[in-house]
Formats: structure tokens, sequence, C-alpha cells
């Protein structure tokens, strides 16, 4: 066989070989996203949990004030974990909190936790509402309390977090050691 053969011949299978990798290979959801997702060995009312970095936002029109909106999973169940970190802000059992949309939608979320006057709010997010979130920017997220209303506008790399965080969470199943 002569070398030029040869060479054709080591291209053609070179070429069919890649091909046939490349159907093989299936892209996943999580293809392209960071997920930053922790679980120690701590507990949460006697249950696993696994979080993700916190995502700081600060009071609209306000200088000192500051939140942080993180979700965590336990079991199956995604929540949304709300702080703010002004002293004495009661917030009832309950109590919205109010995710508005730029489609105009809004998304009004109960509280969870009984009365607190340290400013947490806990969520249990419905697969509905994780769609909604998922699929639309927030434009204004706003906290009502005892004391006064907070309004936080989160910014678009905000947003891109909060979505890429709850993709990362479907996928995601906590471990019970």
């Amino acid at each position: 066989m002569k070398l030029s053969h040869k060479i054709l011949l080591l291209i053609a299978m070179i070429t069919f070989s890649g091909v046939s990798a490349q159907k093989k290979k299936k892209s996943h959801p999580l293809d392209g996203i960071n997920c930053p997702i922790t679980q120690n060995e701590l507990l949460l009312d006697g249950k696993h949990f696994a979080s993700v970095p916190p995502i700081f936002l600060r009071v609209y029109n306000e200088s000192y004030e500051y939140a942080t909106l993180q979700l965590g999973k336990r079991k199956g169940n995604i929540f949304l974990y709300f702080k703010i970190f002004t002293d004495n802000t009661c917030v009832k059992q309950e109590q919205p909190l109010e995710l508005y949309f730029e489609n105009g939608e809004i998304l009004s979320l109960k509280n969870k936790l009984k009365v607190n006057c340290e400013g947490n709010v806990v969520l249990e997010l419905s697969v509905r509402e994780i769609k909604i979130i998922r699929s639309h920017m927030i434009n204004k997220i706003r906290l009502f309390t005892l004391n006064k209303d907070y309004e936080f506008s989160p910014t678009d790399a905000d947003n891109k977090l909060l979505r890429e965080y709850l993709t990362c969470f479907k996928y995601y199943k906590v471990k019970n050691d």
C-alpha cells in the first residue's frame, strides 16, 4: 500500500471516529454552569441539607441596610432563606415576600417561620414557583415586616445566579449518611 493511501486511510479513520464520538456525547443541563453546592455534617431540624452561597442585596434607597437571599435543599424540597440585617426587624408567620418580574407578574411567597425579630424569612418553593423564577427576571423584591416594608432591586448578575442555583438543585440529591 502506498504511503499516500495509508495517509488517506488514517485521515478517514480519524474523521469517522471523531464523528461517532460526537454523536455519543450527550449534553447535560448542568454543562457550563458552576454549581457551588455545599453539604456538611450539620443537621437542620435533624435532617441533612445542602446550600449555595448567599446573594447579597442592598435595601433600595438605603446606604447601610443589607439582606441575603440564599437557596437550600432538604429532602426533595427547595427553600429560599431571606435575612435582613437591620436590628429588630420583626417578621410574622405568613408575612409575604413579593417578587416582581419584568413581565409584570407578581409572585407572593408566605413566610413559614413563626414570628421573629431577627429578620429571618423561610419560604418553601413549589415546582410552579421555581419555574416562574427560572423563566423570568426579577425586577424588585419587597419584604413586608411589622415595622416597615423593604425593597430590593436584584441585578442581572443576581438573577443569573439565582436561576443557575435553582437549576443546580434540580439535579442535586441531598446525601443522607
